[in-house]
């Protein structure tokens, strides 16, 4: 069993199924720096999170007018982090049992992964967004991921990434279940100590060996520096 990738670094406070909350801006630097996904919007396509958790990935996608797909092995969505006219929709499944997108539209996918709590899960869900979306991929995941003998081949071989986005503004991603003792405290989000980034995978353009970019994106307050990448957007 891998060690636990949480924002608290420790396995006994991770949650059995590594559901982690990501802050909502962790998706919105994002879609900020992947020119708010207008190549999807002008296609018509949707986007779909496969673990969806409480739904946070997706808040900007759905405040931005997208048709989004939400699905996890256990229905955690809070449906008030949503306006009331967002075009959302959840069914329950195990991902990696999934041999399409139920969508009748193609679709990129967009996702906070589990990490640990199966070996190899983290890949293995890299791997079938990759059999499955139409455009893109875009997976956060601890900066140290990268690191590994054993994802040499998806990397370097198999399926290199168009960029990695760093996160320089170090996010925190506590367990859900811990999350109401945690704002009890006044913890809830406070003191992420794991560094974080976006791995991002063009579908329809794949990367050659050796060129993945990797990109810092600002902190939270320099929002004049996040805008669309050129090549990216």
């Amino acid at each position: 069993m891998a060690r636990g990738e949480i924002s608290t670094g420790r396995k006994r406070n991770s949650h059995p199924q590594d559901w982690c909350v990501d802050e909502s801006w962790v998706a919105w630097q994002l879609f900020e720096a992947l020119g708010r996904f207008e190549q999807e919007r002008v296609a018509g396509e949707v986007i779909w999170d496969p673990c969806a958790g409480s739904g946070r990935t997706m808040v900007t996608f759905a405040d931005e007018g997208f048709k989004v797909f939400l699905s996890d092995i256990v229905d955690r969505v809070e449906r008030a982090l949503f306006g009331e006219n967002s075009d959302i929709a959840f069914f329950r499944a195990d991902f990696l049992e999934e041999t399409a997108a139920r969508s009748a539209r193609p679709c990129s996918i967009v996702c906070n992964p589990p990490y640990s709590y199966i070996e190899g899960i983290a890949e293995a869900f890299v791997r079938q967004a990759l059999r499955i979306a139409t455009r893109r991929v875009c997976m956060v995941l601890p900066i140290k991921w990268q690191g590994s003998q054993t994802r040499f081949d998806l990397f370097d071989q198999d399926h290199p990434p168009q960029a990695i986005l760093v996160l320089t503004q170090r996010p925190s991603m506590p367990p859900g279940d811990m999350i109401p003792a945690l704002e009890a405290e006044g913890k809830a989000f406070r003191g992420g100590v794991v560094d974080y980034a976006w791995y991002v995978w063009n579908v329809q353009q794949p990367t050659r060996r050796h060129q993945t970019r990797i990109i810092w994106l600002p902190p939270l307050n320099r929002p004049d520096m996040l805008g669309p990448i050129e090549g990216l957007a």
